[in-house]
């Protein structure tokens, strides 16, 4: 394990392999994402073991464990412990020993988001309050939810939104997003997200795409590796998948 291990780059931690912990394992594995689980008992650890998934045991609010996961390497940070203590220690600890790690942390309350927020997570999930928001929008938009479930959570065979970054050598810098769209018929350009990091959703077609920016296009996998490898001509950093299938 030590082996695959140190192999390890540019990969997703998973702390904690109860209910929550394990539902993001299945949904990373159907993603076909690397990663490895952090647990900190013998039962949870021997279960994510015996499903395949690369783990160690160890507590993951302590320096040690995130230090033998490769956190230095790591792409991102999933902390779905059970007690919101916990996972506002273990946000404290990766931030600490990874300062740019985008980290995504689960809560129960929202007092707890706003601890997690201010320990230096990038994303707070409340499973309990999602849950209900996702009921409410299957009574009200049942046809909207079936969309985004299709595309977003990659049930769709076809198409998928990646975002992808945009070098400073890419033809596309000056151009506008219209003129992006027509040269790679099918492909869709949702958002743009500045220098800055500043996202701006449904950007006017006349709008100037940067250098050092990027972009979030809807399309077939091979229409996003064409505009792709537009962006990114000469073998820069790959784009991130936001969802894929």
């Amino acid at each position: 394990m030590e082996a695959k291990i140190k192999k390890l780059h540019n990969h997703f931690i998973l702390c904690g392999y109860c209910r929550v912990g394990e539902a993001t394992a299945s949904a990373l594995k159907e993603h076909k994402a690397k990663f490895i689980v952090i647990e900190i008992t013998q039962e949870n650890a021997d279960k994510a073991r015996q499903a395949g998934f690369l783990t160690i045991q160890g507590d993951a609010t302590k320096d040690e464990a995130l230090r033998r996961a490769r956190i230095d390497k790591a792409g991102a940070l999933i902390t779905a412990l059970g007690d919101d203590a916990d996972n506002t220690y273990t946000t404290l600890a990766a931030r600490q020993l990874n300062p740019t790690l985008p980290i995504i942390a689960r809560a129960n309350n929202i007092e707890a988001q706003k601890k997690l927020q201010l320990a230096g997570a990038h994303r707070v999930v409340a499973p309990e309050t999602s849950g209900g928001e996702r009921m409410a929008m299957l009574a009200l938009r049942p046809a909207t939810v079936e969309f985004v479930e299709t595309v977003l959570l990659g049930r769709g065979q076809e198409l998928l939104i990646e975002e992808i970054e945009v070098s400073k050598d890419s033809p596309l810098v000056g151009s506008a997003v219209k003129q992006a769209e027509e040269r790679f018929p099918g492909v869709r350009i949702l958002a743009l997200r500045d220098k800055d990091g500043v996202l701006i959703p449904n950007p006017n077609p006349n709008a100037t795409i940067e250098k050092n920016s990027s972009l979030a296009a809807f399309g077939t996998t091979e229409q996003l590796q064409s505009i792709e490898g537009c962006c990114q001509p000469r073998g820069t950093r790959p784009a991130k998948s936001i969802k894929a299938d």
